[in-house]
């Protein structure tokens, strides 16, 4: 439920993982406004209602009807670890796990009862995070529930004044936050520290991971817990945010009356917490025996700049621009024979309230990080020398534009929790939010005015020789010296001052599909009109399904699944078969490469690819309306013209050895191996790729089982969801997929692969790696027959377990932080499926927690679940089907499950029913059948020394 770790969220920002920390690198800028002085504040949309309470307290109040019925409120509050004195560490992440056990409206355990109740799950409608600077408190509830919106404001205004902080629930959470730093610990948790140093130097922010420190969590006074609720959170430094389909008078009046009753606090500014400035560049090396790769990455620090303005706004187009470019060039690189490193990105990350920084980093080799790190340098020279040319900035400015349009042509579907979210970032770093459609107006305005001198210009403003750290990080194992302070200056130093030549770019004259196939024909077609569905069979023997819909104005998607998958694969030929669809991925289509193919179709929304599963296997891909046709083109040609590349299977190859030449020390991943091993009574498929595997892996074996895959059209049913007309998409299904190859009916089988799960019960011991932290995975053998009602009623059984577990092993014994429990099938074929219960803990817990959830479970075996059990698992499912009823994802998984498992798809329409129909009998009766006890796994990750 809870989450410390740093957020970093920007407008339209991907969030990446480099080295070990996690950074955002923007792809589209932020937002402004249509005045043409750049110097103009960006204000707030006029459709959002803001202002301030007489204690100091911001509310900002947003009606939205996507979805309805629903509310998205936040609770912003400026206030976070770097916030904590000494002897207060954690105690910020400690004070939110603290505001969901016990508070002014709520005794202990009161609160999560009343949400599960309404349907409100951890996790999805219930969260809350803590970081550096802030602590956001998150709640998501059905407005159609009488008193709802009412429960969650006293729920909302406890977090901001009502905290009861009870000793003895004090001492109850510290084990869960305990197990929260112990899920944590690891190579990357292990490697942190020195990182941070770097960054940071002799700043408050160097000391203040956000999950706190052991020691400091084990025996904290209540009362300095109390000290930090009663000195930071205070009206002045607060914000309430309320989007969703909600009356702004009705919200507005709760506001006050819940809010308004907060003292204020005397007046007080916020002390800084500065990181300090250095004229040196700073190197961080670290190695780990359990990391799983090498990397460098690349930090130019700067002030930071907010988004307020409007020339703000234009600043960070440019910027958004040049990363793109930048980001294609690497990618274009990471593709070469002998590249110098396996991939690369740049970006921007955000470092505490003062700075932000230039970051590039790349995923090396082991044993090359200084040649990747000079690789990086120097295309920084070269960018520093010949900036970007004009086709690389016309490819980015049409991408560019592309998505913003994609936006504004669904303005009026956004979804709320984004719009909240947004609302929250305008409150804790003053971004601007005045709505897409001045967005769009000024980025068609600016867009035509940025020069490709301009984001070069940009980029050299970014380098700088002071303010830079470098961070590498690498396994510690036999035969890898270690990268060297002086070899990384000397690699940074040499890429620089390179003197290189301008990027050489090409595509023009190009076709994504040269000469149109000739088209078939539909040959019938029918209604299911109860769904709105009309399913076309095709001249080539594909069935296409297409539901029309109105849940997004600028959103196609389309998914099909042919029977057999990699059980048509020989043992000996798994990994090969299991790696096809992968090449083709490196290798491309109709003659292009993925470069080349990016390029071509720059400014187009059209994407995609095939996949494989155990069983069964298909082709995917998502559009928008107009650029639906380049979409089918992509599919005809991923069916009909799969490039054959050596060059791929090479990089295939570099990517494979670099990413499992550590794998063997992961404790993570030697743990999911043997767990499905032991669950499959050691069945070939169970086994990972090892690298001594990889000299033998054959691409002609790959691209002849890609081939056996898509050779015949006829296997395949397709299933097309969003926003177009079934006559005017006819024409175009008619010319690429009707014209598709095939035998005229299907022909694709699925083999049993015959898993077998152990005949008793088996428990083993998996001894790997180096921290106090213990997982257990316990199974048991479940086999519904994939028969409709009993899955049904296995999947509301594992809801209910979990919720129940999670009450003792959690919030009783304080001994996990949280317990994961689920159900998996080998669908489309019945035979094999297992109930899971997984949880992580400390090793001296393992065997009192694995005695409390065989001793519920057998509770529930004797006794079945409560009425308010059921109730909750029922309000639960509810809430999300009538959510996913009204998303075009939902509809085209859910039109192809039923396909597949061969029922009537009319049955999506009585889901609510089948909810409905859950009680505690039925519950009770599959717990008892499909959690049996002499028939189970337990698998338990121990660190070495315990063996």
């Amino acid at each position: 439920m809870h989450g410390d770790q740093q957020r970093l969220d920007v407008p339209s920002c991907l969030r990446v993982s480099v080295a070990v920390l996690t950074f955002t690198v923007c792809t589209a800028a932020g937002f402004a406004q249509t005045p043409a002085d750049l110097n103009a504040r960006l204000p707030l949309d006029k459709a959002i209602r803001t202002g301030t309470l007489p204690n100091g307290m911001t509310f900002y109040i947003r009606k939205n009807s996507e979805p309805d019925d629903r509310a998205m409120m936040r609770l912003a509050i400026r206030a976070g670890s770097v916030d904590e004195a000494d002897d207060q560490r954690g105690l910020a992440h400690v004070l939110e796990h603290m505001a969901f056990n016990g508070s002014k409206h709520f005794p202990p355990g009161e609160l999560v009862k009343y949400l599960e109740s309404i349907g409100a799950q951890f996790g999805p409608h219930v969260n809350a995070y803590t970081s550096f600077d802030e602590t956001v408190y998150m709640l998501d509830v059905p407005v159609d529930k009488a008193g709802a919106l009412t429960k969650a404001f006293e729920a909302m205004s406890d977090f901001a004044g009502g905290i009861a902080l009870d000793g003895a629930e004090i001492d109850k959470e510290r084990g869960v936050v305990l197990e929260e730093w112990r899920g944590r610990l690891g190579a990357n948790e292990r490697m942190l520290q020195p990182q941070m140093n770097a960054l940071f130097g002799g700043s408050k922010y160097a000391t203040r991971n956000p999950i706190g420190t052991p020691e400091n969590l084990k025996s904290f006074p209540h009362q300095r817990l109390r000290d930090f609720y009663r000195d930071f959170y205070r009206p002045d430094r607060m914000a309430i945010v309320v989007v969703g389909d909600i009356e702004p008078d009705d919200v507005e009046k709760q506001i006050r009356a819940h809010f308004g009753v907060l003292p204020a606090a005397a007046a007080a500014t916020r002390p800084p917490a500065p990181i300090p400035p250095h004229q040196d560049t700073r190197y961080a090396i670290v190695m780990d025996r359990e990391a799983q790769g090498s990397s460098i990455t690349l930090y130019h620090k700067r002030p930071r700049r907010d988004l307020v303005t409007v020339a703000d706004y234009r600043r960070s187009l440019v910027q958004s621009l040049m990363y793109q470019m930048l980001n294609a060039r690497f990618g274009e690189i990471a593709r070469q024979p002998n590249a110098p490193f396996l991939a690369a990105s740049s970006g921007d990350d955000t470092l505490g309230r003062t700075l932000e920084a230039f970051v590039v980093s790349a995923r090396v080799q082991d044993g090359a990080t200084a040649r990747g790190l000079n690789a990086l340098a120097q295309e920084i020279a070269r960018v520093r020398q010949h900036g970007f040319g004009e086709a690389e900035l016309a490819r980015a400015k049409a991408s560019m534009l592309a998505r913003y349009e994609r936006a504004y042509n669904e303005r009026d579907k956004s979804e709320s929790p984004g719009l909240a979210d947004e609302l929250v970032r305008n409150f804790l770093i003053a971004e601007g939010a005045p709505g897409i459609e001045v967005e769009v107006e000024l980025v068609k305005r600016f867009l035509p005015t940025i020069t490709a001198a301009e984001t070069a210009a940009i980029a050299r403003e970014f380098i700088t020789d002071a303010n830079r750290v470098v961070l590498s990080t690498a396994p510690e194992k036999a035969g890898l010296t270690p990268v060297s302070e002086t070899a990384l200056s000397e690699a940074l130093k040499t890429g620089l001052s390179a003197s290189v030549e301008p990027w050489k770019d090409s595509i023009e004259g190009r076709e994504l599909l040269a000469k149109a196939p000739p088209a078939g024909t539909v040959k019938s077609r029918r209604e299911i009109a109860e769904i709105g569905v009309t399913v076309l069979t095709l001249s080539n023997g594909v069935e296409f399904w297409l539901k029309p819909t109105t849940f997004r104005n600028d959103q196609i998607s389309f998914t099909s699944y042919a029977r057999g998958g990699l059980s048509l694969a020989s043992a000996e030929d798994y990994f090969n078969a299991s790696l096809a669809t992968s090449l083709i991925g490196l290798s491309g289509v109709g003659g292009l490469t993925p470069v080349d193919q990016s390029k071509l179709l720059a400014g187009k929304l059209a994407g995609v690819g095939p996949s494989v599963g155990t069983y069964t296997h298909g082709m995917g891909g998502n559009t928008t309306p107009r650029d639906l046709e380049t979409a089918l083109q992509l599919l005809y040609l991923n069916f009909t013209a799969p490039n054959r590349d050596a060059t791929a299977f090479t990089l295939m190859k570099q990517r494979l050895e670099a990413s499992l030449a550590n794998q063997a020390q992961n404790p993570n991943s030697v743990f999911s191996e043997r767990s499905r091993c032991v669950n499959t009574v050691n069945h070939y498929t169970c086994r990972t790729l090892k690298l001594e595997d990889v000299p033998k892996l054959n691409p002609d074996r790959m691209f002849a089982f890609y081939q056996q895959l898509y050779a015949n059209a006829a296997d395949f049913t397709f299933f097309m969801v969003g926003s177009f007309k079934v006559d005017e998409v006819v024409p175009l299904l008619e010319k690429y997929v009707a014209s598709l190859p095939s035998k005229g009916s299907a022909t694709s089988r699925a083999n049993d692969l015959k898993l077998q799960f152990p005949e008793k019960v088996v428990r083993e011991v998996v001894y790997k790696g180096q921290e106090p932290r213990s997982v257990t995975l316990m199974s048991f053998f479940a086999d519904t027959k994939l028969e409709e009602l009993e899955t049904h009623r296995l999947q509301a059984a594992t809801s209910v377990v979990e919720n129940k577990l999670r009450d003792i092993l959690r919030e009783q014994l304080g001994g996990t932080y949280s317990v994961g429990v689920g159900y998996s099938n080998t669908s489309p074929l019945p035979g094999y499926g297992t109930t899971t219960v997984q949880f992580g803990s400390s090793p001296e817990n393992v065997e009192k927690l694995q005695a409390a959830v065989m001793a519920e479970i057998a509770r529930l075996r004797k006794e079945g679940p409560s009425a308010a059990d059921v109730q909750a698992v029922k309000e639960a499912e509810k809430n999300g089907i009538q959510e996913g009823l009204r998303e075009n994802g939902y509809w085209q998984g859910s039109l192809q499950a039923m396909h597949l498992l061969g029922r009537d798809p009319r049955g999506i329409l009585r889901r609510i029913e089948r909810a409905d129909s859950l009680s505690q009998e039925n519950i009770h009766a599959a717990i008892t059948k499909y959690f049996p006890a002499e028939r189970h796994t337990i698998v338990t990750l121990m660190p070495e020394a315990k063996k």
